[in-house]
């Protein structure tokens, strides 16, 4: 089915709205952010939400925020920006009732979910990590993304604003992380040191790492040793 198009004039193009065929009345909304690594928005990691979303009566957005592909290096801050305002329009919604929002992140899309969720402006009840750039530390980060982002030579300061597992506070909401070990392309480490900044905050997460899984598999919903909708589904009935 085709996307219906909303958006105010800084959004505008930008965000589509998947409302669920049938609505299981929940009032939930999740805003979905490809990943890409900055340099370009997947539509596969973005159909693979919505139609998971939809078939269990999830409402679903989906941004195509800036990236290289439209806008020149450094990104930063307009994804950040599309992002809050992204949630802050959902929210708005008076002819789409809205009760919990989420937002569910993908790699470098992931990146863009896990400092959106850990702004408290946002306003957000949950959030989704799948195989995130958390960090813009050199040693675990994707180095793409990191550039794509923030430039060659960042400032210090920009580093950690920008690192999520430093954006934790005991105001972030619940939150599901999924990662592979062997992630050839955005280190698992990425995932461990957020779900540790959450524990630290005493905050409540919910985490399947598997041992082997290729970068950018989605949910893997046709592979029975790597598909993580069971997990999610747990997560989307008992911990929002």
């Amino acid at each position: 089915m085709a996307a219906a198009r909303h958006g105010s004039p800084s959004l505008d193009k930008k965000l589509s709205y998947h409302p669920a065929p049938e609505n299981n009345g929940l009032g939930i909304a999740v805003l979905v952010i490809p990943g890409g690594g900055y340099s370009h928005v997947s539509p596969q990691e973005a159909s693979n939400s919505t139609t998971y979303l939809n078939d269990r009566g999830y409402d679903a957005w989906v941004l195509n925020y800036t990236v290289t592909d439209t806008a020149p290096i450094p990104l930063y801050p307009a994804p950040q920006e599309e992002a809050l305002a992204a949630a802050h329009y959902i929210r708005a919604q008076d002819k789409v009732k809205v009760n919990k929002l989420g937002i569910w992140g993908y790699s470098a899309g992931g990146h863009l979910a896990a400092v959106t969720v850990t702004n408290p402006n946002a306003g957000l009840d949950f959030g989704i990590l799948a195989y995130p750039v958390i960090s813009m530390d050199l040693a675990i980060t994707h180095n793409g993304s990191r550039a794509n982002l923030l430039g060659d030579n960042p400032p210090a300061a920009l580093v950690e604003k920008m690192s999520a597992e430093k954006r934790v506070t005991p105001e972030t909401p619940p939150i599901f992380v999924y990662h592979s070990v062997n992630d050839a392309t955005v280190p698992v480490e990425n995932t461990l040191r957020f779900i540790g900044a959450l524990a630290a905050k005493e905050r409540p997460f919910q985490t399947l790492i598997i041992p082997d899984g290729d970068h950018g598999i989605g949910l893997a919903m046709d592979d029975p040793q790597r598909n993580w909708a069971p997990e999610l589904d747990r997560f989307m009935a008992y911990s929002i």
